[in-house]
């Protein structure tokens, strides 16, 4: 059953033009079907819909999907991780476990048959003790039964005083828990704590200033109209793109459609490659 579940969420997890874990997945928002932002670009430069359920869809309309990305990285590294320690697992034999579970059963039966036994004798003592004080204490009044307890829960003095001597002092501002807030964030946090939160909620800050500024650089290609573009212009953009310009134009227009899908994949990253 496990397996089974482990399965269908690996299969969850896959695109479903490539049919390849998500590689920065896309998401429709009009029938939150995922696809990798490469194939759905490609898909959609054929037929602006869904490729599962059909709905009208453009390239515009693409939104990211950030926390399938993040499901899909932890999935793949825990499934790498578990196959690595069972493969580093070596396996034994049955017959080399059996002798050394038996040693251990009987060693430890004995072990605690000495243990039970010795056990059993000292309760039979401390009861035999205890049997006899009894009876030789008990007086015939049930009221002096309570005086009779009280005596024997009785220290000496000087044990009291070296029991309370030997408590330590804490003081009381101790168990305050004092509390300062953020100049930050404004939330309260633990005094001793202020320093490392200060660090963290400093670094958060300049992570998303890092990453608004990292959105705002990268901006995707215009689409163009091949139609109407000359052979000359066309080898141009492939130049200023650093790709060839041989063959016909049909082929040069089929290598800048791929780059074209490429770069703009690449800027719905949060790490975008270079477009050269």
């Amino acid at each position: 059953m496990l397996f089974r579940r482990h399965c269908d969420l690996d299969d969850l997890l896959h695109c479903g033009i490539c049919f390849d874990y998500f590689n920065i997945a896309m998401i429709i928002p009009q029938c939150s079907h995922n696809y990798c932002s490469l194939c759905i670009r490609k898909f959609l430069s054929y037929k602006t819909q869904c490729p599962t359920c059909f709905v009208a869809v453009t390239e515009s309309e693409l939104r990211n999907n950030r926390l399938l990305d993040d499901v899909v990285r932890t999935f793949v590294s825990a499934r790498s991780r578990l196959s690595q320690s069972l493969s580093d697992d070596s396996p034994q034999s049955p017959s080399s476990k059996l002798p050394t579970r038996s040693t251990q059963g009987s060693s430890g039966n004995k072990s605690m048959d000495r243990f039970l036994v010795k056990s059993s004798t000292k309760r039979s003592k401390r009861s035999g003790d205890v049997a006899n004080t009894s009876m030789e204490a008990a007086p015939e009044d049930h009221t002096s039964a309570p005086s009779s307890s009280m005596k024997s829960i009785k220290l000496e003095p000087g044990v009291l005083d070296q029991s309370l001597e030997s408590v330590p002092n804490t003081p009381s501002t101790s168990l305050e828990k004092v509390k300062v807030e953020c100049p930050v964030c404004g939330v309260g946090i633990l005094e001793q704590y202020i320093n490392k939160h200060l660090d963290s909620c400093l670094t958060r800050d300049e992570k998303k200033e890092s990453l608004r500024s990292s959105i705002q650089k990268r901006k995707p290609m215009a689409k163009v109209v091949y139609n109407l573009l000359s052979e000359r212009d066309l080898k141009k953009r492939l130049r200023e793109a650093g790709l060839s310009t041989h063959g016909s134009k049909q082929q040069m227009i089929r290598r800048h459609q791929e780059f074209l899908h490429m770069y703009n994949a690449q800027c719905d990253s949060l790490h975008p490659k270079s477009g050269t």
